[in-house]
């Protein structure tokens, strides 16, 4: 049983192939779907905007961040994503928004982004500071990227996070203090940091926002 869980931990923070990384990604789809639809909504995403998200996963946000921008605009969105399995999961969701050149999907680490300064007016992450090596490179790289006026925002289900630890699935989750995440957050530079506790239905899930003056 051990040896399972430190597996499944060690999926969650890298999804890979095999077993359990075929059980963690279809679990990824299923409970973080709805924190995805709302981080791309509570974002107010306009036709016009270029849109992040890091750790996009199977690409259920970078999806609903496509259906804000739309056809017609002049948006587009871009996903970082660290696992090489999830470029190949998302790319086959995705492979006509790619085609189209509305999506951009980058393997890459949030600690070095590889895009220009200002160059993102939105953007986003679900279940994800928690993993990264240093949190506060993490927020430097995104407030580098963010263009002035831009917004920032992560969501989680800070209770179901914190039972995942308690049961031992989710060891590698070693920053998931979210006030530890705000402060960087404000120390980096950073406006308007707050938290808000939200219900999707009959769902809670906190909202993290930040902005760039």
């Amino acid at each position: 049983m051990q040896s399972f869980k430190e597996a499944f931990s060690r999926h969650l923070r890298h999804p890979s192939t095999g077993p359990v990384g075929w059980l963690v990604k279809h679990i990824l789809v299923r409970t973080n779907r709805y924190l995805e639809k709302e981080a791309a909504r509570l974002l107010g995403i306009q036709p016009h905007d270029r849109v992040l998200e890091v750790g996009f996963g199977p690409g259920l946000g970078l999806q609903y961040a496509l259906e804000h921008i739309g056809g017609d605009g002049r948006g587009k969105v871009y996903g970082l994503e660290i696992s090489p399995e999830m470029i190949h999961s998302a790319t086959k969701r995705l492979h006509q928004h790619i085609a189209s050149g509305k999506l951009h999907l980058t393997l890459g680490n949030v600690m070095n982004l590889p895009y220009p300064d200002n160059s993102m007016d939105r953007i986003f992450h679900v279940n994800c500071y928690y993993f990264w090596d240093d949190l506060d490179q993490g927020c430097k790289e995104l407030y580098r990227v963010l263009s002035p006026g831009g917004a920032m925002i992560t969501t989680m289900d800070y209770k179901t996070l914190k039972l995942s630890i308690k049961r031992d699935l989710n060891a590698y989750a070693d920053k998931y203090d979210p006030y530890a995440y705000m402060k960087s957050l404000e120390q980096t530079g950073f406006t308007g940091v707050r938290m808000e506790h939200l219900k999707d239905g009959v769902k809670d899930f906190e909202a993290i926002f930040a902005g760039k003056e």
